[in-house]
């Protein structure tokens, strides 16, 4: 389907045509209906596809996925069978139209789900447009209608390849994996996700702790208790001890001498606001702050998306919320430094921060924000009677009005102790300027030292001193949380902000049985760690993290029109059924060895006692109880 040319209206004729919006989500419909009405659209309907109505059909010979790649990728693309009743009724509403006004979401997946609407609802090139916009607002919904544009081809093309892609690799890679692991699937973001929360298993596993000492100084100043950390000589720094006879002789050395307040260190510190949110940072932030599950953060957003009535109109309250970009849109500013300057001061409005871009963001997007300012927690508290969706109302009203003020300033102050060349530090650091910390009531996520009340000087010796040595053990790193996982799934560049949930979900489903999450930690079962030692050695040139980075790139250059999609598709299949064909000759096995039962002859796969200690059990278990231990 050729990109169809820009077509612009006035808004006098759109407001006396007879205008069909079809959007995504059924909570859109009234927000929007109400917001034409309000305006004076007079014959203005808003219906919903319910998300996708197509889906990508069985057959053909590229692992019965439904593609046809000696055919130009030709897909078996079909109305989902639950939505063909969504689609008549979308077809009938379509004929009586003057003009019909494709609002889907405005990433890759809502331009593919556009695309759909024109190809199973028949509509002619002539009739409809596509449209977006960021926020559901009066003002943001009549300027997208009086901004029509065609259908982005790059876009659909990047989403339809994306489709293909995942098919591709699930049909072709987790029959394998059901054979010789009994995973129910293998997919090129899940598996590796999986993989990430395996490695650091893994890595916990093996992990051998060592033990070391940390010494502090107690002591008191006008019956209030202090305590300054051990740092070493002049000639040799030191954070910690190896044994219990390092710290001891420093003890006893220390014991002949007096401790003295030889330097007090002053220097002033700025703690600059976050940038507005993306959607890893928001789904980061609901659950370390909130507790939230990726889930339901992001059911949470999409409610406020969709809006709530107030005054006696409905408005969408924040931006949308899949989007990888911290800008805030130009547009928004003007206000966004009204409210600030208004309320907290003149001078207290700043260029708001900007996260530094990485190749993988999107343009055309912006940060993930509130549509009204003015609208504060306080004030929308009489309107939702549903404490989650305040409280996340106002982690996002917070972060964008925060994102804009002035740098907070810190009053550091270090005291170095003395005992003749061996040093002791205390910190303080005080508040000086609460800048962007004003919206926070000066409680902030940072780690800062506690100010210290009282005062010292250099010179001063210090009074019922006593040394204390503490032991400690290192730790492995942590299992990922969900807020975790996402973080580093943002980071290397695997996923976009659309997939980032269900990536996390997947990993989780109880029915794949790949993982639990205990204590908010991802937990790996032993099908898990199967399935990921099963890829590392099977399929490592597919299921790794540099392999779908550099994909997840092609497809971004696909979306721009960089790069061209059957070329890439081409490529891509080839390589595939090369891995692919490669691993079924060598009959590889769920550990990547060629290990069979001592029993029964079956092969054997990874498991993992409950003490933590992996071994080779036999398929078949628990008909066969066959073991071997690993070398």
């Amino acid at each position: 389907m050729a990109r169809s040319k820009n077509t612009t209206t006035t808004s006098t004729s759109l407001k006396d045509g007879k205008l069909l919006i079809i959007v995504e989500s059924p909570n859109k419909v009234k927000t929007i209906s109400n917001i034409l009405k309000t305006e004076g659209y007079k014959h203005a309907s808003v219906v919903a596809s319910v998300g996708h109505i197509m889906e990508l059909g069985n057959g053909g010979p590229a692992f019965n996925s439904g593609i046809y790649p000696a055919e130009e990728f030709k897909m078996n693309l079909q109305v989902s069978e639950d939505k063909k009743k969504v689609v008549d009724n979308l077809k009938a509403q379509v004929k009586v139209a003057e003009r019909v006004f494709l609002m889907t979401d405005s990433d890759r997946e809502g331009e593919v789900i556009a695309w759909s609407l024109v190809h199973f609802c028949k509509i002619p090139k002539t009739k409809y447009c596509r449209v977006t916009t960021h926020e559901i607002t009066p003002k943001a919904v009549i300027k997208a209608l009086e901004s029509p544009r065609g259908l982005d081809m790059n876009l659909v093309n990047a989403g339809l390849s994306r489709m293909m892609i995942d098919k591709l690799i699930g049909f072709g890679l987790s029959p394998m994996g059901k054979k010789y692991v009994g995973a129910k699937s293998i997919g090129r973001c899940q598996s590796v996700g999986l993989k990430m929360t395996a490695d650091r298993e893994n890595e916990i596993i093996n992990f051998v702790p060592e033990k070391y000492y940390n010494l502090y100084l107690n002591f008191e100043k006008n019956s209030v208790k202090f305590r300054a950390k051990y740092i070493g000589t002049d000639k040799i720094p030191m954070d910690h001890f190896k044994n219990k006879n390092e710290v001891d002789t420093v003890k006893y050395m220390c014991k002949k001498g007096d401790f003295t307040v030889s330097q007090v260190i002053k220097k002033e510190k700025t703690e600059n606001p976050k940038p507005p949110f993306c959607t890893a940072t928001y789904q980061q932030e609901a659950a370390n702050k909130l507790g939230l599950k990726v889930k339901d953060a992001m059911s949470c957003a999409q409610k406020l998306f969709e809006g709530i009535n107030m005054n006696g109109q409905h408005i969408g309250l924040i931006s949308y919320m899949r989007t990888d970009s911290t800008e805030l849109a130009p547009e928004f500013l003007p206000d966004l430094k009204n409210y600030i300057e208004s309320t907290y001061g003149k001078g207290t409005y700043n260029a708001p921060r900007k996260a530094k871009k990485s190749e993988q963001d999107q343009d055309g997007h912006e940060a993930l924000r509130v549509t009204d300012v003015t609208i504060t927690p306080d004030k929308l508290a009489q309107y939702i009677a549903n404490d989650l969706l305040l409280k996340v109302y106002k982690l996002i009203w917070q972060r964008t009005v925060a994102s804009a003020m002035p740098a907070a300033k810190i009053s550091e102050t270090t005291y170095i102790i003395n005992n003749k060349e061996h040093m002791f530090a205390m910190v303080s650091n005080e508040l000086t300027y609460a800048g962007y910390k004003e919206v926070y009531n000066y409680v902030d996520t940072t780690d800062e030292e506690a100010p210290i009340k009282e005062t010292f000087v250099e010179g001063e010796k210090l009074e019922k001193t006593e040394l204390e040595d503490v032991l400690k053990t290192t730790s492995p790193k942590p299992r990922y949380t969900e807020a975790a996982l996402i973080k580093e799934l943002q980071k290397q560049g695997i996923g976009r902000p659309s997939t980032y949930a269900t990536i996390v979900e997947t990993i989780l489903s109880p029915t794949r049985g790949y993982s639990n999450l205990e204590e908010k930690h991802i937990v790996p079962t032993d099908r898990g760690m199967q399935l990921a030692a099963y890829c590392d050695r099977a399929f490592s040139d597919i299921i790794n993290l540099n392999y779908t980075k550099e994909l997840e790139k092609s497809l971004d250059l696909i979306a721009t029109g960089q790069l061209d999609w059957l070329t890439y598709m081409n490529k891509f299949f080839n390589d595939l059924k090369t891995t692919i064909g490669a691993n079924t000759e060598m009959g590889i096995t769920a550990d990547g060895t060629d290990k069979v039962c001592p029993n029964c002859g079956a092969p054997m796969i990874v498991r993992r006692s409950r003490f933590g200690k992996l071994f080779y059990g036999c398929s078949k278990y628990p008909k066969c109880n066959g073991i071997v231990n690993f070398e």
